[in-house]
């Protein structure tokens, strides 16, 4: 997202001049995200962690994103340390646990990658929260990018895994891509089924499963039929297949158009925001 730009920390002192002016507009807030993407890299982050915790100590939770090469490389005992210094909750964009999907989409990241900084992240105590990008694989990795997805979320057992579906963005080096026949994106049907096939192959344990945004939503025409999967693993792992089962069958036997939100989007109708 940032190839335009370089990377540069802001001075501790800015960081904490914002914290004291969010006191004043949300003084009793009950969660703290910090925003951007890769904010544990700052060696300033555990002072800026506590200054947090001092001034909203109401606060119940204090999140922040992270790049999982960051994690693998600040390793459990730095990490515990943010969480001694109230860190509770790292969002890392996982995207897909296929190598060859992830060198494709020029994530920076391996599979293994993945599972080292997440697994130092557990370590340490804290929750974690694995992005998956439906869709990331296209047509021709759709088997591979599931499988892999889900063997990777096997192997860390992350807190959350947080479903979202790939909207290609216009003038970006995806669509140059695509429009050169080098990404062949999924249909609805097919991404569902890459849901199911995610599913089909997790085994992970008291962890929470969230299709909570708009991109993952399918339209017959003007009508919703399908906004996602939500439930707990595995407990509910056999109810949320039989959304999945019964959107699918829904889909076959539709008919009028079948949209999602790549089409959507394609036609102007929604942004990917």
């Amino acid at each position: 997202m940032y190839k335009t730009l370089s990377f540069q920390p802001r001075p501790l002192k800015e960081v904490k001049k914002d914290i004291d002016t969010a006191v004043h507009i949300y003084p009793r807030a009950r969660t703290v995200f910090i925003a951007d993407s890769d904010s544990l890299a700052m060696k300033d982050s555990e002072q800026i962690i506590r200054h947090i915790r001092t001034r909203f100590p109401h606060a119940e939770r204090i999140t922040s994103y992270a790049r999982a090469t960051t994690l693998m490389r600040l390793g459990a005992a730095r990490l515990a340390k943010l969480r001694q210094a109230g860190l509770t909750r790292v969002h890392v964009g996982l995207e897909s646990g296929d190598a060859e999907t992830l060198a494709f989409l020029r994530k920076g990241a391996t599979p293994q990658d993945m599972i080292a900084g997440g697994t130092a992240a557990k370590a340490a105590g804290l929750e974690l929260s694995f992005y998956v990008l439906i869709g990331a694989g296209g047509k021709d990795r759709l088997t591979e990018h599931a499988v892999g997805s889900a063997l990777v979320c096997n192997a860390v057992n992350p807190d959350f895994i947080r479903l979202r579906t790939l909207i290609v963005q216009h003038g970006s080096l995806l669509e140059e891509k695509m429009n050169a026949g080098q990404y062949r994106p999924t249909a609805p049907s097919e991404k569902l089924s890459e849901v199911k096939l995610f599913l089909e192959h997790l085994d992970v344990q008291d962890c929470e499963l969230a299709s909570d945004h708009h991109t993952n939503t399918i339209w017959v025409d003007t009508t919703i039929v399908y906004q996602g999967i939500h439930g707990m693993l595995p407990l509910e792992k056999n109810h949320m297949m039989e959304v999945l089962n019964q959107t699918l069958q829904r889909l076959s036997q539709a008919r009028g158009e079948v949209l999602d939100a790549t089409i959507m989007y394609e036609r102007g109708m929604i942004t990917s925001l």
